[in-house]
């Protein structure tokens, strides 16, 4: 073979060879902006949230829930070519997929933890938003698990079901979370309760010195103590039943969003006038606001529908600075009580009292 033709077969042996890299699947997921919706209106046909069994009210307050889209799986990565696409694209971004899924996950596995995920944050935003309105959703509270290392070991098991705590002299009953977290927010750390639980259907109590809880990465603690147990919630009763039209989407970063939308159908006016407002966060059944991932991606999204207002878990402020989009105020809640008075706020045009998120980063300790 002359050296011409060499050459040629070399060169046509590397552009193949580049080609069939370029489509074979990558170790790598790419992430975008997904769509953001209006928890209060419908999405590909379907109301997204609907109350019966209690009087609603109409609003003009449009609440935004904001997504990421996916693209690569558990299985397999994007093709190379996206992913060098993505280098060059500044609302795109590549990430290892064993940095999201382990060895171990499968597509499938993902699609059910999500589904799963997503029914959980729909269930905690009816519990808060509901409690927050007189309708309470009385349940059971079981022990799920104690740590060896809790003050409880020994004393709490699982499967025991709490029904009381005392403290001063002060007794609690415990019919919801509710009942339970807002007494110990009000107890501190090291104080000795008793505990009132049911165990293999028999009246017992222990008791059980309380715990500090820990600062999170922005250097703020949560008030009061905590008992230092895993609890599940059990035998729900609903007063109001709230259904969801959500489909092929989720994650539990949508309860903040919910809860807002709830809270707005069960009360008279509309709870930010007439803007629109866009946020994420899951949303504990205690009330907490907690991170979520792909803030960066959800802002791009809440612009796109016009928001100039974004809420965000405080944890996640630090990854909000510098991406905001232009015209938008990006505000720090931590519980359920804080996005209600934040969306007021706004809605009133009176945000100057409000803790935006380059105030929490400014006041975080320095790493």
């Amino acid at each position: 073979m002359n050296p011409t033709r060499r050459r040629l077969v070399s060169g046509g042996a590397f552009a193949l060879l580049a080609v069939i890299g370029l489509v074979m699947p990558s170790a790598y997921v790419v992430e975008t902006a997904g769509p953001a919706i209006d928890v209060a209106g419908k999405y590909q046909g379907k109301q997204l949230v609907t109350l019966s069994g209690a009087k609603t009210y109409t609003s003009s307050t449009k609440l935004f829930m904001t997504t990421v889209s996916s693209y690569g799986t558990a299985d397999n990565g994007v093709p190379s070519a996206q992913v060098f696409a993505s280098l060059f694209a500044p609302d795109m971004q590549a990430v290892p997929v064993r940095a999201l899924y382990s060895e171990n996950e499968t597509s499938s596995d993902v699609d059910k933890k999500n589904a799963a995920l997503m029914t959980d944050s729909q269930d905690n935003a009816a519990v808060v938003a509901l409690g927050k309105t007189g309708h309470t959703v009385a349940m059971k509270l079981v022990v799920a698990g104690v740590p060896k290392s809790s003050r409880a070991s020994g004393k709490l098991t699982k499967g025991d079901i709490l029904t009381s705590i005392s403290a001063a002299g002060q007794k609690t009953e415990i019919r919801t979370y509710s009942d339970l977290v807002q007494r110990l927010a009000k107890i501190a750390p090291g104080t000795t309760v008793t505990v009132g639980f049911a165990r293999d259907g028999k009246e017992k109590t222990a008791e059980i010195v309380t715990a500090a809880h820990e600062a999170d990465a922005t250097g703020w603690t949560h008030p009061g103590s905590k008992l230092g147990v895993y609890l599940s919630s059990k035998n729900l009763k609903y007063p109001v039943k709230v259904n969801y039209g959500v489909e092929q989407i989720g994650g539990p970063s949508a309860g903040l969003m919910f809860s807002l939308a709830i809270y707005d159908d069960l009360t008279p006016g509309s709870l930010g006038g007439d803007k629109v407002i866009a946020g994420t966060g899951t949303m504990s059944m205690g009330g907490d606001v907690g991170p979520i991932g792909g803030i960066q991606h959800k802002l791009v999204g809440a612009s796109q529908k016009g928001a100039k207002h974004f809420l965000a878990p405080a944890e996640n402020c630090a990854e909000t600075v510098g991406y905001e989009p232009k015209g938008m105020k990006v505000y720090s809640v931590r519980t359920f009580d804080e996005a209600v008075k934040a969306v007021q706020a706004i809605g009133a045009g009176k945000t100057s009292d409000l803790q935006t998120c380059r105030d929490v980063v400014a006041k975080s300790p320095k790493k």
